[in-house]
């Protein structure tokens, strides 16, 4: 009895190994399901597919960062109109301001020395004729002085005048010249004064005006810190955000459209529609804000999964950045 019930065992293991073995076998040459197949009546030749996209400005001018620095102002916001001329942002640039606040110092420091150098010239005009005055009259009381003194020396060899009125002569006539003689150099010596100052006062200004100069340009220098639209147009992106770091002639701060009337929608339509599109294609472009049955439009290039389809706008309503549907016939 007991060897009836383990070969019943075995036979039945057997027959389970064989129908395993039997399954795996059929699951090893069935074939793989195969996929689903493509509605190729939907990609017929002639059959028209409607793609949405994006509208942007066919012409686009780029504006870079004109100096390092941080973008501290961005006043403008994407679709907005601007106008050649107008501020977009600002570039704080410690350098350029501390270089203005030094040239302003320094073209201050010229303008008081050559306003110091001015007044004294004035005060020494004004000495010069005071002291020319006061030498013209002591020259007079000399020429007069010595006059008469001539004539008591004549009068003494003579015997016609005392002593004592002749040596009082003299002395007078003497002290006369000296004051003259003083009077007379001192009027050279500040009229040698002034013309020394000229000179100065000369080479001040010239000082002055390179400081000027160079605080012109230190200005010009902190005017390019704002950020000017080239052209009128539409502000389609601002790539760099507030607080950014930037370096001149690097960095685009701005893309601003240009003739608004060259539009484009940029297409990304799924493989089996991209393999289809080629440059030259016609299309129709239609917009939610302008009636009708669309606008003429062709396909301007095929790249990189993306298609560009332009067209001519006739109205200023259509804007970049809005939605639009493009309706295609495939070839």
């Amino acid at each position: 009895m007991k060897k009836s019930w383990i070969l019943g065992g075995v036979a039945l293991a057997t027959v389970a190994f064989a129908a395993g073995g039997w399954a795996y076998w059929r699951s090893r040459e069935a074939p793989p399901p195969e996929p689903a197949p493509v509605k190729e009546e939907a990609l017929a030749a002639g059959s028209e597919v409607r793609l949405e996209g994006i509208l942007r400005a066919l012409h686009v001018v780029s504006v870079f960062a004109p100096l390092d620095g941080v973008l501290e102002e961005i006043p403008v916001a994407p679709g907005d109109e601007v106008f050649e001329g107008q501020m977009l942002g600002r570039i704080a640039n410690e350098f350029l301001q501390q270089n203005e606040r030094n040239a302003e110092f320094e073209r201050e420091r010229a303008q008081a020395r050559l306003s110091a150098l001015e007044s004294a010239l004035l005060a020494a005009r004004l000495e010069e004729s005071r002291v020319s005055a006061d030498a013209a009259r002591a020259r007079s009381d000399f020429q007069r002085a010595e006059r008469d003194f001539e004539r008591q020396r004549i009068l003494l060899r003579e015997g016609a005048t005392a002593r004592n009125t002749h040596d009082a002569s003299q002395r007078v006539s003497e002290a006369a010249q000296v004051e003259s003689e003083t009077l007379t150099a001192l009027a050279r010596a500040i009229q040698e004064r002034i013309e020394q100052s000229g000179r100065e006062i000369e080479a001040a200004r010239k000082t002055l005006a390179q400081e000027e100069e160079e605080l012109e340009l230190a200005r010009q220098e902190l005017a390019a810190a704002h950020v000017l639209a080239p052209v009128d147009g539409l502000i389609v992106a601002i790539r760099k955000s507030a607080g950014a770091e930037v370096k001149k002639e690097v960095d685009v701060l701005f893309d601003i459209g240009v003739d608004l009337t060259a539009l484009e929608v940029v297409l990304e339509p799924e493989p089996p529609v991209l393999q289809r599109l080629a440059p030259g294609l016609p299309a129709l472009v239609e917009v939610a804000d302008l009636p009708g049955d669309g606008l003429a439009a062709t396909v301007r290039a095929v790249e990189d999964g993306k298609v560009y389809v332009e067209f001519a706008s006739p109205s200023p309503l259509i804007r970049p950045g809005d939605q639009a549907v493009v309706r295609l016939r495939l070839p």
